[in-house]
């Protein structure tokens, strides 16, 4: 039996992500004997109890996520996976990270979708995934001539991070433009932002929209008002990051050492429930359209639904969501399609059949043409 060290965050869903992840593919295939770091109140040194800890048992593997001086775990020539992409080494360790495009895009879209013409991001100073999710939703707004505000700290600060000055936070939030959608590098920042809203005075979600990262399930619950997130498929990587970690302890090279994350849906709460827009003929045919995704639904059933003519809806709908009538039923009716796929208890011809769909022959080449892949293969890299 391999022994396999294992050092988490596991007071944070990321973490616990990864750890159910590990559990899955222990429980299927490898049955590791795991060994869990020192707990953080037992611990003088950080890296330095992790170290003599891993040098004394000498485990078969380690996958590890906060390590600031990796560098040194490496000379001890034990396997190791990084599930952060942080403190990322240049001696080829495989590490974990996001496809923090996909995640700006993912953002866009959907704030897109509810009317937003005014965005804004609120990250952490000078860390690499907040940089970059930045400059993700950055591009994709610019596509659409939109400026995002960021948060800049009016502090200097010499050290990464984030500013917790809730003051300086406030000021910036009134100071947007109203209504505004805001993404968070992560739910964190999130609740940080939720608390600065509060504090302000700011309705959440009529002023200010708030878009978390992660879908940390207890934190975005416990949040007053509910915070909106990004799922991200994080317990199916953990579980292939585990079968790199048994290739790599049992002599078998790797070919890439990212191992890549990604986002799969928006699990919408009440920090975004609203529609950014004053146009009741569209907010009639937003709201007729997500609420009937089980319908085989056409743009003319969509006109129906309101007072005007079927041109003038097309001008005014296209005006607040940056999508047609048929483009707004297609993008809920995927985004639904797999919320059911990644419920896995229905076979795609049931979910098919549960949205709608008259001829459920060709439903797998119109997921492909939307997504790229099949569902099946879509379910099987995700879940």
């Amino acid at each position: 039996m391999k022994k396999v060290f294992v050092q988490l965050e596991s007071g944070r869903g990321y973490g616990r992500d990864i750890l159910k992840g590990i559990h899955d593919y222990n429980n299927q295939y490898s049955k590791w004997e795991i060994i869990f770091e020192t707990a953080y109140y037992l611990k003088t040194n950080k890296n330095r109890d992790i170290i003599k800890l891993v040098s004394e048992i000498r485990p078969d593997g380690c996958i590890l996520e906060n390590i600031d001086n990796i560098e040194s775990f490496v000379k001890l020539g034990i396997p190791i996976i990084q599930t952060s992409s942080i403190n990322v080494n240049t001696t080829n360790t495989p590490y974990l990270q996001g496809n923090y495009d996909a995640d700006g895009k993912m953002a866009f879209d959907y704030f897109s979708s509810k009317g937003f013409k005014n965005l804004a991001f609120f990250g952490v100073n000078k860390v690499s995934w907040s940089d970059n999710r930045l400059e993700s939703f950055k591009k994709h707004a610019k596509l659409r001539n939109t400026n995002i505000h960021n948060y800049v700290p009016t502090k200097k600060i010499k050290t990464k991070g984030l500013s917790h000055d809730l003051k300086d936070i406030i000021i910036w939030l009134k100071a947007l433009p109203k209504p505004i959608g805001i993404l968070c590098c992560n739910d964190d920042l999130g609740l940080i932002l939720i608390n600065a809203c509060s504090m302000a005075g700011l309705k959440i979600p009529y002023e200010i929209a708030i878009l978390g990262i992660d879908n940390d399930e207890l934190l975005c619950n416990i949040a007053n008002p509910k915070l909106s997130s990004i799922a991200r498929n994080h317990t199916k990587v953990a579980f292939n990051a585990c079968k790199i970690l048994d290739d790599l302890m049992n002599g078998i090279p790797i070919k890439n050492n990212i191992i890549p994350t990604e986002p799969l849906n928006i699990v919408e709460r009440t920090s975004t429930d609203t529609i950014a827009s004053k146009d009741v003929e569209v907010i009639k045919a937003l709201n007729f359209i997500r609420s009937n995704t089980h319908l085989n639904l056409t743009v003319n059933d969509v006109v129906e639904k309101t007072t005007i003519s079927r041109r003038s809806l097309y001008t005014r709908f296209r005006k607040v969501t940056n999508r047609t009538i048929l483009e707004e039923i297609q993008f809920h009716k995927i985004k639904k399609f797999k919320e059911l796929l990644i419920a896995q208890k229905l076979s795609v011809k049931e979910i098919a059949f549960c949205l709608g769909f008259d001829d459920i022959s060709h439903i797998s080449r119109w997921f492909s043409a939307i997504e790229g892949i099949t569902p099946i293969k879509w379910r099987n890299d995700n879940i």
